[in-house]
């Protein structure tokens, strides 16, 4: 094993060399058109895709708003009553990613937590820079509290999350209901987030992941931010946001081998000082979009499983079997 991987947990690696044997040139992330990067993201999605228990339903639906379309795809774990709710935002650094391509993931957390989860598309980039993802972010929250009975869902019980860039989403969805004066958000749950353009800490420059890459997150971050469009109002990079008090309760799930591992302890550490309650997870030898692995790694398995334990104790739902 190559130094490079031994830092690695070896479940990773086993997913690594079946995503690069199975998926071969489209496993590569840097050089590829957005076309490319969106084909890739559901090829390799493919790798873990999985047939839903069968007490958990889905069905798709969308918010109409003059000039687009916002499809989410709905999870519904078996139960009564109206239910606490997870507004998921989607990762593919802004460019990639989709309910589809990200159906592990979301089906995983419903099955574990109890939750109704409401899987988001938006527009994406960079035919659709900032703030369209972004404002797409909000007004699917804001539709989800207004058609919150139909769905079943308790209102007072909404979170949101969001891996890579859909945790960047969730975290500016955050910051936005806070400033423009709700929905009411119970807890946000950022799972290895992109919150700054900052490529020189020193998670970045450690180069110890081998699917996200700084070069690759550079490309991201260009497609996302037309010139001059981070403003430090926080709503495209939440780092920059000047005020973190008011926020709901954060978990913030971080892999030790991601180049954004600083962003998530950086954002958790100003949280914290902000007197906003945040739990941070820093799982050992993870890489960026480790969820996704928890069929090959132990490690991943257990991590996921405590970012599901916080969201049930924030939510108030019970513990359940595992899935």
């Amino acid at each position: 094993m190559s130094d490079f991987h031994a830092s690695m947990d070896p479940g990773v690696v086993a997913y690594v060399e079946k995503a690069r044997r199975d998926a071969g040139r489209m496993a590569g992330i840097v050089d590829l058109s957005p076309d490319q990067r969106r084909l890739r993201a559901e090829i390799l999605a493919r790798l873990t895709a999985e047939r839903h228990p069968d007490w958990l339903s889905t069905f798709t639906t969308y918010v109409t708003l003059p000039g687009r379309e916002i499809p989410i795809r709905v999870y519904v774990p078996a139960g009564d009553g109206p239910r606490p709710a997870i507004l998921y935002l989607h990762g593919g650094s802004w460019i990639a990613g989709s309910p589809e391509s990200h159906d592990f993931i979301t089906a995983s957390l419903a099955a574990n937590t109890g939750a109704i989860l409401l899987s988001v598309h938006y527009r994406r980039a960079p035919e659709n820079p900032y703030p369209a993802a972004t404002e797409d972010a909000y007004a699917a929250l804001c539709w989800a509290v207004q058609r919150a009975e139909a769905l079943g869902i308790d209102p007072d019980r909404i979170a949101i999350a969001g891996d890579s860039a859909g945790g960047n989403l969730a975290a500016a969805c955050a910051l936005m209901a806070r400033d423009r004066g709700g929905p009411a958000i119970a807890h946000q749950i950022l799972l290895y987030p992109t919150l700054d353009d900052d490529l020189e800490t020193e998670s970045y420059r450690a180069g110890t992941d081998p699917i996200l890459t700084r070069a690759a997150m550079k490309e991201a971050l260009e497609a996302f931010l037309p010139e001059g469009a981070a403003a430090d109002d926080g709503y495209a990079l939440p780092m920059r946001a000047p005020r973190l008090a008011g926020l709901p309760p954060a978990c913030l799930s971080i892999a030790a081998l991601d180049p954004l591992r600083d962003d998530g302890l950086r954002y958790a550490a100003r949280l914290t000082e902000a007197a906003v309650p945040t739990v941070a997870r820093v799982g050992p030898g993870l890489i960026h979009g480790y969820v996704r692995m928890r069929r090959f790694s132990a490690v991943a398995e257990a991590e996921f499983q405590a970012v599901c334990a916080e969201i049930r104790a924030a939510l108030d739902l019970p513990a359940r079997p595992t899935w």
